[in-house]
């Protein structure tokens, strides 16, 4: 299974960062940890800042003008990185996440799936009922949608001709049949046979052209399934 890796911008320095971990009663800045609430072993670390870092999250979706003043301002970055067990431990990670930006973080990034989001946007998520929304990433060419990042869930990535729909309703059709396939631990083969709320059902079939190859940092080791509707 990849690991997974959130980075958080932080305004605290890197000399101040224990400040700001001591409110999520993370103690260390460095090494492997439990959190109260949380029962997935974590590996946290800190870095320095990075210039023009509003550009990368600007790259996954729009920011206004305090938001993307308020990141390139940032002083610090903290990370996460770890392996999900589970749907409980996801929840776990979840609710982790969440008191991290409540308690001031500036976004968080998704090193795994290249997903960024600002503090304001992740509040305005409803991660309850979409919770691996803001894991995911998805990427779009001229006749194809995929997403990035399901190795971390230990699932294929999946991806859709564009002739099913539009943009955005293919997205929430792919982020549904993974959180299907995730939270109902189902077997994501060719032949698995998903059935959405509109009453269609979509067959999973090998992708054998997958957007990336195993030299690529975005590679998935458990390969790519298309949806084709039947």
């Amino acid at each position: 299974m990849k690991e997974f890796i959130f980075a958080f911008p932080l305004a605290e320095s890197l000399e101040n960062v224990s400040v700001f971990l001591e409110k999520l009663q993370i103690r260390n800045t460095s090494g492997t940890i439990i959190v109260p609430g949380c029962s997935v072993a974590l590996e946290v670390f800190v870095k320095p800042a990075v210039p023009s870092l509003s550009e990368l999250f600007m790259a996954h979706r729009p920011l206004d003008e305090s938001e993307k003043v308020a990141l390139d301002a940032h002083q610090s970055l903290f990370f996460l990185k770890g392996s999900l067990n589970g749907p409980d431990s996801l929840r776990e990670i979840n609710a982790l996440i969440s008191k991290v930006i409540a308690a001031g973080a500036l976004g968080v990034y998704a090193e795994h799936s290249g997903a960024a989001w600002s503090a304001k946007a992740f509040s305005e998520m409803e991660i309850e009922n979409a919770p691996l929304d803001f894991w995911l990433n998805f990427i779009e060419t001229k006749n194809v949608l995929y997403t990035l990042g399901l190795e971390s869930f230990s699932l294929p990535d999946l991806c859709i001709s564009n002739s099913n729909g539009d943009s955005e309703k293919l997205q929430d059709l792919l982020l549904t049949v993974a959180e299907y396939l995730y939270l109902e631990r189902v077997v994501a083969e060719s032949g698995t046979k998903v059935e959405t709320e509109e009453k269609e059902t979509f067959e999973l079939c090998k992708e054998n052209s997958p957007l990336f190859t195993k030299n690529d940092p975005e590679w998935n080791r458990l390969g790519t399934m298309r949806l084709v509707k039947r």
